[in-house]
């Protein structure tokens, strides 16, 4: 299938491992123009190398911190100078901390803002952009809607879906589409260092995962790159489970 992708530039979050960092090669792979945003420099010019060595378009770095106070206005601008505009926006930036459920207020804060707040304004920053051009695709990459315990993280990934659902009525008309997706256990840097051994891994599997493993980061990056694309025009305010499974209910 064709996705329409070639030439589309793209602004991926949380770009330096993982989920971001693969959701940069595919884009790449389809033809897009791509920015990365992360905080480590070292492991984005490495991905950049990367890219650049597979033949695809070398993609542009921001070094930045997505919590920062004026993180919207220097990523967008910096993202727009590189690429004339931004048409697909990832959000994989974010972190989940798992605590206890009278944490103290400063690290409510902390994840909250990581988490949500950041992901808000960064976008919130963004969509003019996209409404000027008249087209637009947002994903984001969010977490369980089934906490075991109080989690700051699922507190305000849980907010992301229900805000990015209400945006999608008002952004539609633009054709703007917005959609998150929640991961499993993916081979991210965060999953490895909770499940760190091939036993670990297997042993949660079994009792946690109708499939039976973890996923790579390929098989949930491959519903992004379709997400980003103009076939997924119809596909919005959606929430998507990645994840063998593993979530219990189906609502």
């Amino acid at each position: 299938m064709d996705l329409k992708l070639e030439g589309k530039r793209c602004l991926v979050t949380g770009a330096s491992r993982g989920i971001g960092e693969c959701a940069a090669e595919m884009l790449a792979a389809e033809g897009c123009d791509v920015t990365v945003v992360a905080r480590r420099e070292d492991l984005l010019n490495a991905l950049a190398d990367r890219i650049e060595g597979a033949g695809h378009k070398r993609p542009h770095i921001i070094v930045a911190d997505v919590t920062a106070n004026d993180a919207p206005d220097t990523i967008r601008e910096a993202a727009c100078k590189a690429m004339g505009g931004i048409d697909v926006l990832v959000n994989s930036a974010g972190g989940s901390r798992p605590t206890k459920w009278d944490a103290p207020e400063e690290e409510w804060i902390e994840g909250m803002t990581l988490n949500f707040t950041a992901l808000r304004r960064l976008t919130t920053g963004i969509v003019p952009v996209m409404q000027k051009n008249k087209y637009g695709r947002i994903i984001n990459i969010t977490g369980s809607v089934e906490p075991k315990a109080v989690n700051i993280a699922n507190a305000a990934k849980s907010a992301v879906h229900a805000w990015a659902k209400g945006l999608s009525r008002i952004v539609g008309p633009d054709a703007i589409t917005i959609n998150s997706i929640s991961p499993g256990r993916i081979k991210t840097e965060q999953i490895i260092k909770r499940h760190p051994t091939e036993e670990d891994q297997a042993a949660f599997s079994k009792e946690n995962i109708p499939l039976g493993y973890f996923g790579e980061p390929e098989d949930l990056v491959c519903l992004i790159v379709f997400l980003a694309s103009p076939v997924a025009r119809y596909i919005t305010g959606e929430l998507f489970h990645v994840d063998g499974g593993m979530k219990y209910f189906a609502h």
